[in-house]
């Protein structure tokens, strides 16, 4: 179980940078907060196919653009370690 753990810490600090570079408006807001909720729910150990759904609705509400895609490799590579069934989220 610590392996994919240590498998998320990339992808995530990914994740949590790029939201960070978002602007103020109300969708990068609500990516910020949905980043935020994923990496809690991660590090608790709770499910977290919702909050995937959600923040790949988000991301794809803000403008086209090299940031959008690099905010979607970041989640593919995140889903792609939840997904593999090595970790209990």
């Amino acid at each position: 179980m610590t392996q994919p753990r240590e498998a998320l810490k990339r992808p995530l600090s990914d994740l949590e940078r790029y939201a960070g570079w978002l602007a103020k408006d109300h969708v990068s807001v609500a990516v910020r907060a949905d980043v935020h909720a994923l990496g809690t729910a991660i590090d608790v150990g709770h499910e977290t196919s919702l909050l995937l759904l959600t923040l790949d609705k988000d991301i794809g509400r803000l403008p086209s653009g090299d940031l959008r895609k690099m905010l979607r490799n970041a989640l593919r590579e995140i889903r792609a370690v939840l997904g593999s069934g090595g970790i209990d989220v």
